[in-house]
């Protein structure tokens, strides 16, 4: 008994619809926005949780103790939120590629 292996040929890629382009395009742009948000939030933190204590210091500006001891321990955790900055702008640029390739109207092969 032999057995025929039928080659499998590739499917054809349906092109999108409309209303499906639509609801793709508004995902992946929230999506971008998000995440660029969200890289400035952490790059933010960084800058904001070294400078915290020193500004209010040359401010004259009363703060408490406890807060001064958050933003102490925070502080240390800079290297973190630059990663997670730098992690967020990446993501947002690779949704954005992908995006595009995936509604440009050119053939991918």
């Amino acid at each position: 008994m032999t057995t025929s292996l039928v080659p499998s040929t590739p499917a054809a890629r349906r092109e999108a619809g409309l209303g499906s382009v639509i609801v793709i395009g508004a995902v992946g742009v929230i999506a971008t926005l998000g995440l660029l948000m969200a890289g400035v939030t952490f790059a933010g933190l960084v800058i904001g949780v070294t400078i915290a204590l020193p500004v209010a210091a040359a401010y004259h500006v009363p703060v408490l103790a406890s807060d001064a001891a958050i933003a102490a321990s925070l502080a240390s955790f800079w290297p973190v939120f630059t990663a997670l900055s730098i992690a967020s702008f990446v993501a947002a640029g690779i949704v954005t590629v992908k995006l595009i390739s995936f509604l440009s109207p050119a053939p991918r092969d």
